[in-house]
């Protein structure tokens, strides 16, 4: 048993000794239960050999005669009650709270009756809010995919973090744009410009001040090496950061167009994201709902027949082109719209 205990307590000092990250408090007792003190540790005498703890602090032997705890030692009750001496008032505190009558008068009970009177308005008053004349295209598909979390933005407008358009997005629309309106000898971007109206896929969450790094600056000397490899670096488009105001059911939507293409007779509308591509199936049909709003809006801005406009996503940072097999006509947007708000 002895050399038990002794095992036991070399395992202690071994991890006391090698977890502690920055002080290592060692102690030691002469007495603990029994009527005899017991000899320091064995290993508070080799960390003095060692230089670690000083030799000083130990003493030789205690300064009592007899355990100054008593025969018994120190004593401690369990469970521990974490209140002390506080606990009677705590424990009739709870008991009153769990034996109180809701519906008692009180204080605060007409402050509590309009709460709930208020929350009971909100949860049957869904979708009773008055829609904006202009809908933004980029919020459109919140509108059909979310309407309880609009409604309720509308409702009671809350102050919002400081969203911003991401300079790196904002400065390769402006290259694409300018590059395009070059005929496309732009090579670089020299003058950063202001920021561009771009829609939420390509917002973060910034600080009002953020600025240029040189993060940004390589990031974007990639994206236009990307766009260089595409098959739209050699074509001019036809249309560049074209807005079309569309009527819609009573509102006016706005779409803010990146791009269109004339190719093989047809017309092509890109829309390009610096951000992440979707993540998935409802992801992307999510953002399919902007994209038949820009094939519906250049479509009838221009008097094309539906069937002859195309629309595609691309993605710079994965390269990635996404063009959607179903693009829902105006018919089917209204159809959702009526769903969705009534």
């Amino acid at each position: 048993m002895k050399a038990r205990n002794e095992d036991e307590e070399r395992r202690l000092t071994y991890v006391a000794l090698t977890r502690a990250r920055h002080d290592l408090l060692v102690s030691g007792s002469f007495w603990a239960g029994g009527v005899r003190p017991t000899e320091p540790s064995r290993y508070l005498h080799d960390l003095v050999e060692a230089g670690v703890v000083d030799g000083t602090a130990i003493p030789e032997t205690t300064v009592h005669d007899e355990n100054p705890l008593g025969e018994d030692g120190a004593q401690q009750l369990w469970p521990h009650v974490p209140f002390g001496q506080r606990a009677p008032r705590v424990l009739a505190a709870a008991e009153r709270v769990r034996n109180a009558n809701p519906g008692a008068s009180g204080r605060y009970a007409a402050d509590v009756d309009l709460l709930l009177a208020e929350r009971r308005a909100t949860r049957n008053a869904k979708h009773a809010v008055v829609v904006p004349h202009r809908v933004p295209a980029s919020g459109f598909k919140d509108y059909l995919t979310e309407p309880d979390k609009v409604a309720e933005r509308l409702r009671r407008p809350m102050p919002e973090r400081p969203y911003r358009a991401t300079r790196l997005g904002t400065l390769f629309h402006q290259w694409v744009e300018q590059r395009a309106r070059t005929g496309g000898s732009l090579e670089t971007l020299d003058v950063w410009g202001d920021e561009l109206d771009l829609d939420a896929d390509d917002l973060v969450d910034a600080s009002p001040d953020a600025v240029v790094t040189d993060d940004d600056a390589r990031r974007l000397a990639d994206f236009q090496a990307t766009f260089a490899r595409s098959r739209w670096a050699g074509r001019t488009p036809v249309e560049v950061e074209r807005e079309i105001h569309i009527p819609f059911l009573g509102h006016s939507v706005v779409c803010k167009l990146d791009a269109v293409y004339e190719i093989d007779g047809r017309a092509e509308v890109v829309d390009w994201k610096t951000g992440k591509a979707p993540s998935g199936a409802d992801d992307l049909a999510r953002r399919t709902l902007q994209l038949a709003l820009y094939r519906v809006a250049y479509a009838e801005f221009t008097g094309r027949p539906l069937d002859q406009v195309d629309a595609v996503f691309y993605f710079v940072a994965d390269d990635l082109e996404v063009r959607p097999t179903e693009l829902l006509d105006r018919a089917g947007l209204e159809r959702a719209w009526t769903a969705a708000i009534g």
